[in-house]
């Protein structure tokens, strides 16, 4: 999905609904385009056909969205915001520098259900890494994402500094992503055991050594 504009451009809605007629609108044309692009792929997509399935003309959809990928960056912000809440949440119970694995263990699994189960999410993920507007908010995603973990981390290890604190939030967030975006599309055993994998393979000793270093319980 090719931008015409520049790589710097924002890519947000053109009207944020403020009275409830316009965002019972804007939520339709969300969940309308949503659902196409499930049953369709986000390249089938059109403006035109998400008007007609919004019961809107394409003049109204533009009032809303200056372009389709401003749809497709609304739909990835909300997936997101439901996956920041869940490791936000998880990584509030991180104490002690062994809750550490149970913690990383615990996103990777509702990490790929949520791409498993929610429908919609992997295709809006992959239409954010084929635009370059788009590809800006994963990568904020996962420095948010990383920014949690960090905090956990520097938490439960303060010896530990800042810096390195983060880098590892970022390592455990890449490694994390990367795993269950390859595994989501494979058959349900082989993701299983690619799951575990990462897990006793590699975060688990990562965090084991990080401890280790940082001269954590």
């Amino acid at each position: 999905m090719a931008s015409s504009e520049g790589e710097g451009a924002p890519i947000s809605p053109r009207k944020k609904p403020a009275q409830e007629r316009s965002r019972v609108r804007f939520d339709r044309i969300l969940s309308e385009a949503n659902e196409l692009v499930i049953n369709f792929g986000v390249d089938a997509v059109t403006m035109r056909v998400i008007a007609q399935k919004a019961e809107i003309s394409v003049a109204s959809l533009y009032q809303y969205f200056p372009d389709k990928a401003a749809i497709i960056a609304s739909l990835a912000d909300r997936y997101n915001q439901s996956g920041q809440e869940c490791v936000q949440g998880r990584f509030t119970e991180v104490q002690s520098a062994p809750d550490l694995k149970p913690a990383l263990a615990d996103v990777l699994d509702e990490y790929f259900a949520f791409f498993r189960d929610v429908p919609g999410s992997y295709a809006v993920w992959q239409a954010t890494q084929s635009d370059a507007r788009l590809h800006q908010i994963d990568e904020k995603d996962c420095a948010l994402h990383a920014q949690t973990i960090a905090a956990g981390i520097a938490r439960t290890l303060p010896n530990l500094g800042e810096d390195d604190a983060f880098h590892y939030g970022r390592i455990f967030t890449l490694m994390i992503g990367s795993v269950v975006r390859n595994a989501v599309g494979l058959e349900s055993s082989e993701a299983s055991s690619i799951i575990q994998l990462c897990k006793e393979g590699f975060l688990f000793p990562a965090v084991d050594k990080l401890i280790e270093e940082a001269g954590g319980a």
